[in-house]
């Protein structure tokens, strides 16, 4: 599995921006009450960005650890697996709820009457994102394996094909 690209991040990020201010705006011309994300979206976003570290944790130490000192215990493959890929999962919807967010608030910003309440939701929705978007980026980080001496580079050794 390849590591998240920045471009794939700012993709998803610009997406939530223009989906959700486009939608707000329909929303509104058609006579439809606007999306307000409730409070604890970004509430639950904010605790499954605290969480993805925490699994990732016993997986860090084992990758991270010195062949002087006692090796920890090994760690499940199939567990490591697992909280990889909810680490890049949280990475990928963290970006996009946080631009989702964003988007809302910008929408917000337009109108002529600005309420705290709704842009407050909203402001929750964007920081949760992105609190989701780190800490999946900082559980896949914790999640890799660091090359060993012999691939400094990440070459092929000679008659290692």
């Amino acid at each position: 599995m390849t590591t998240t690209r920045v471009t794939t991040l700012v993709g998803l990020f610009v997406l939530g921006v223009a989906t959700l201010f486009v939608t707000e705006g329909t929303l509104v011309r058609v006579g439809e009450p606007q999306f307000i994300p409730p409070i604890t979206l970004g509430v639950a976003l904010v605790f499954i960005g605290v969480i993805l570290p925490v699994l990732a944790w016993p997986i860090r130490k084992v990758t991270r650890h010195k062949p002087e000192r006692d090796a920890p215990q090994p760690i499940n493959p199939f567990y490591a697996t697992r909280v990889v890929l909810l680490a890049k999962a949280g990475a990928l919807t963290g970006s996009l709820l946080s631009g989702s967010g964003i988007g809302i608030v910008l929408f917000l910003a337009t109108r002529i009457v600005i309420t705290a309440g709704p842009l407050f939701f909203a402001l929750s929705t964007a920081i949760g994102g992105f609190l989701l978007m780190v800490g999946g980026l900082i559980a896949e980080k914790w999640c890799q394996i660091p090359p060993s001496s012999s691939d400094e580079a990440g070459t092929l050794q000679p008659g290692a094909a």
